[in-house]
C-alpha cells in the first residue's frame, strides 16, 4: 500500500527540514511523554491532585494544551512547517469535526444501550461528585476539553507519525505500527484493552487518510470519549469523571469482558464488535471515495 499521492501525507512537502521516520516517530513519543508530565504538574498545582474533584478534569488542558504546543514548536523550529500541516487544514473543518462529534456520539451509545437492555449495564452503577440536572450546565465545558484532547492525539499519531511514517514506509507498516503505538501508550496490557486501542487506532488512520484531513476523525474521537465519561459516565480508558450527566456502570455480576469494568466500554466486547464495524465502514470508504489529492504543497494550507 503506497500512501506517497495520500493527500494528508504530501502535506509534509512543506517541510524545510523533514525527518525521518525514525526520529519523527521517536521525538512524537518524546512529545508525548514530556507533555503529559508538564502539564500533569502545572494542572495539579493550579487546579490541585484531588480526582475526585470536579475541577480534575480540566487538568487535560494543560495536559494536552502542553503537547500540542510541544508538537508546534517541534514541526515549526525542526522541520519549518505550519502546525496546520499535520491535518488541521482544509475548507469545511468545523463542519467535519461536528459531523465527527455526532458519530462518535453515535458509536458511544450503541454498545452503552445494547448493554443496557442486555442486564450488562444499569442505571446507577457509577458514582460522582456531580451528576443529573446539576450536573448538565457544568458538563459543557467540559466537552471543550475532550476537544483539546482528542484533536491534540490525532495530530500527534494520525497526523504527524502516520504522515512521517508513510512518506518512508510501506503504508500497512505506517498504519499498524504507528497504531501499535498508540494502543502502547495507553500503558495497559490487557489483550482485549490493546485490541480495541489499536483497532481504533487503524479505524482512526484510515479515516484520516480517506478525508485528507484530522477534522472528522478528531470529531469522532471527541464524541465517542466525552459521550462514554461526561455523558454516561463511564471511565474513559480507565480514568473515571467526576461530573457526569448519567450514572451508569456495570450491573453487579456483570462479566468484566462483556462490561469493560473500570476501563471503560473499550475493555468489553460490545465495543470491539461497534469497532470492527466502524473499522469494515471506513476501509469500504477509502477504497470506494478515495481522498482527493493534496492541493499544491507551495500554496500553503487550504484555507
Amino acid at each position: 500500500m503506497n500512501l506517497k499521492d495520500n493527500a494528508i501525507v504530501r502535506l509534509t512537502e512543506r517541510a524545510k527540514r523533514p525527518s525521518g521516520w525514525v526520529l519523527a516517530w521517536s521525538a512524537a513519543i518524546v512529545i508525548i511523554i514530556v507533555g503529559g508530565i508538564i502539564g500533569s504538574l502545572v494542572g495539579s498545582a493550579v487546579l490541585g491532585n484531588d480526582k475526585t474533584s470536579p475541577l480534575h478534569q480540566y487538568t487535560e488542558l494543560f495536559i494536552f494544551g502542553f503537547t500540542l504546543l510541544a508538537l508546534f514548536v517541534w514541526v515549526r523550529l525542526k522541520e519549518g512547517r505550519p502546525l496546520s500541516t499535520v491535518g488541521l487544514c482544509g475548507k469545511g473543518g468545523a463542519r467535519k469535526f461536528l459531523l465527527g462529534l455526532a458519530i462518535g456520539a453515535v458509536m458511544m451509545t450503541v454498545p452503552v444501550v445494547f448493554m443496557l437492555l442486555t442486564g450488562i449495564f444499569e442505571i446507577g452503577g457509577s458514582a460522582h461528585r456531580r451528576s443529573g440536572v446539576s450536573a448538565l450546565f457544568p458538563i459543557l465545558p467540559l466537552l471543550a476539553v475532550f476537544a483539546i484532547q482528542g484533536t491534540t492525539e490525532e495530530a500527534v499519531v494520525r497526523g504527524y507519525m502516520l504522515q512521517m511514517g508513510a512518506r518512508q514506509l510501506p503504508g500497512w507498516v505506517a498504519i499498524l505500527g504507528s497504531s501499535l503505538l498508540f494502543a502502547v501508550i495507553h500503558v495497559t496490557f490487557d489483550p482485549i484493552i490493546l485490541l480495541v486501542l489499536f483497532l481504533y487506532a487503524v479505524f482512526a488512520c484510515v479515516v484520516a487518510l480517506q478525508q485528507g484531513s484530522l477534522w472528522l476523525i478528531s470529531g469522532i474521537h471527541v464524541g465517542w470519549n466525552f459521550f462514554q465519561g461526561n455523558v454516561f459516565g463511564l471511565p474513559v480508558s480507565g480514568h473515571p469523571r467526576a461530573t457526569a450527566l448519567l450514572s451508569i456502570g456495570p450491573a453487579e455480576g456483570s462479566a468484566l469482558i462483556l462490561s469493560g469494568g473500570d476501563f471503560g466500554v473499550e475493555a468489553s466486547l460490545p465495543g470491539l464488535v461497534v469497532l470492527v464495524v466502524a473499522l469494515v465502514v471506513a476501509w469500504w470508504g477509502i477504497r470506494n471515495r478515495p481522498a482527493a489529492d493534496a492541493w499544491p504543497a507551495d500554496r500553503g494550507p487550504q484555507p
